[in-house]
């Protein structure tokens, strides 16, 4: 246990749909193994377990971060969700990937290769970013890794075979659609921040064994990019060539 009453009071803000106004100083997390610890015991505390994980990394050469997401903040394409269940709504089109199979926890660190192996498959992934804290973003930022990176929601296509899709895939700049009520809202700069977003598969299977995780199949793993804020209930849509398309209204 961390000491810290920061996970109870994330469920309570989700499930009361209640902002937390004030953070005590005491519930800032002392340092990122603190910060994994309170996700973790905000997922107890809420009955609940995993259903997919955010990972990404500011640069190519930067430490990677995650979270874990609740399997009922999972949904397929297409998912109708109402704008006023978050607290405020950006949205980001991602790459996602599934294990072809299980990765227990082991004493010695995964490999590279034995990671790229195991990747089963690939989808489209819409992620909701949102926070539960009112004075986000001007925030802590172990806090808002504590509150599960700042995540609301995650929707995923359909899975597609990884090696049908691999061969030939710009994993660097793909190439894709992301629209808001019809209109474009692709960034400028297409990619992923981190680089190849499989590079982040390695520093996920590594943690979650150094923490006595799993890693599971059915688990969706999203990669970031970057996030368009959306002030109303609207329709978004995203595609990534030849892995698939998703559609997600906000009501």
């Amino acid at each position: 246990m961390t000491g810290s009453t920061l996970g109870a009071k994330l469920v309570q803000a989700r499930r009361q749909h209640r902002l937390i106004d004030t953070l005590d100083p005491a519930d800032i997390p002392a340092d990122a193994p603190t910060a994994y610890a309170i996700q973790h015991e905000a997922l107890r505390d809420a009955d609940t377990r995993i259903g997919a994980w955010k990972i990404g990394a500011r640069a190519p050469d930067a430490l990677a971060t995650g979270a874990p997401i609740a399997l009922e903040h999972v949904h397929a394409s297409p998912a109708r969700l109402p704008f006023d269940s978050f607290f405020r709504v950006l949205v980001e089109l991602e790459i996602a990937f599934r294990f072809a199979y299980a990765l227990p926890p082991k004493t010695e660190d995964y490999t590279r290769d034995e990671v790229l192996a195991a990747i089963g498959g690939m989808a489209v992934a819409l992620e909701v970013v949102d926070s539960r804290f009112a004075q986000w973003p001007n925030l802590d930022p172990l806090a808002q890794l504590a509150d599960s990176q700042n995540n609301g929601a995650l929707i995923v296509s359909g899975v597609e075979p990884y090696d049908v899709i691999a061969p030939g895939f710009d994993f660097l700049t793909p190439r894709l659609e992301f629209t808001l009520d019809g209109l474009p809202i692709a960034p400028a700069t297409l990619g992923n921040p981190a680089g190849d977003p499989r590079e982040l598969l390695l520093w996920l299977v590594n943690h979650c064994s150094r923490m006595g995780l799993t890693v599971e199949p059915f688990w969706t793993i999203t990669t970031g990019t970057g996030a368009y804020r959306v002030d109303g209930p609207a329709m978004v849509h995203g595609s990534i060539d030849r892995i698939g398309e998703l559609e997600l209204v906000l009501g």
